[in-house]
């Protein structure tokens, strides 16, 4: 996987703490197939529509199934900037979530809806800063992998072209950079099993529940109004 800084390659990516990368081999191919799956099977007409949401008052968007979005949009964590960290800045930032959801990052896309490898944080905070939604997992678990692969495709597919049977590099910054991507990542520096974030929020969970996830989505996704370039 390859981090893109305005579309630009930068380096490959590395977790925050500076360890290998070399993880979960075999849940990636997992969850490289089950997006696959995910893209016939739901199209990019499925999945739930968003709107811009409120750090302080979240306003959530329609579900096109109708039912009741439930309320659930983790915690609130004070905001630490917006900082812009230039190349070759340490990135050593305490943040004051595991994961982030706001403070100094550098300006760096990615370039796959579905990571086979964590993401550093500086790279998460960016993600985030633009309105888009982080789904994470510590644990070296096939099936919550597919399970959370499976709920971000409903929402990334819509972001890719009609004319596109999978998504290229330029399809997932350009879903980026408006914050409208769903970005699914393994992350074993955290303690929960399971984190869902978005700027200045963090929700945790012990098993992938589709309707929390999609609550947590339907609620931050594309959250134009928290965040400031």
């Amino acid at each position: 996987m390859r981090f893109s800084a305005k579309r630009t390659v930068m380096a490959k990516n590395k977790p925050a703490s500076g360890k290998p990368t070399s993880l979960y081999p075999m849940i990636a191919v997992v969850v490289f197939v089950a997006a696959g799956l995910a893209f016939m099977i739901f199209g990019r007409s499925g999945g739930a529509s968003t709107t811009a949401a409120t750090a302080a008052s979240p306003t959530p968007a329609a579900v096109s199934t109708g039912a009741p979005l439930l309320p659930f949009y983790g915690k609130s964590y004070p905001m630490q900037g917006h900082t812009h960290l230039d190349p070759g800045t340490p990135d050593d930032f305490v943040y004051n979530s595991n994961p982030p959801t706001s403070g100094p990052h550098r300006e760096v896309f990615t370039d796959a809806f579905l990571s086979p490898t964590p993401l550093p944080a500086y790279v998460q905070v960016h993600l985030l800063e633009h309105g888009n939604v982080l789904l994470q997992y510590s644990c070296k678990c096939s099936d919550i992998a597919t399970a959370l692969s499976a709920i971000a495709m409903t929402y990334d597919n819509k972001q890719i072209p009609a004319d596109h049977l999978q998504p290229t590099a330029e399809d997932v910054q350009n879903a980026e950079e408006q914050g409208m991507a769903v970005i699914v990542a393994p992350y074993p520096q955290m303690k929960s099993r399971i984190a869902l974030t978005a700027w200045t929020r963090l929700a945790t969970l012990n098993t992938p529940d589709q309707a929390k996830v999609n609550s947590f989505i339907g609620w931050f996704l594309h959250n134009s109004t928290n965040t400031s370039q």
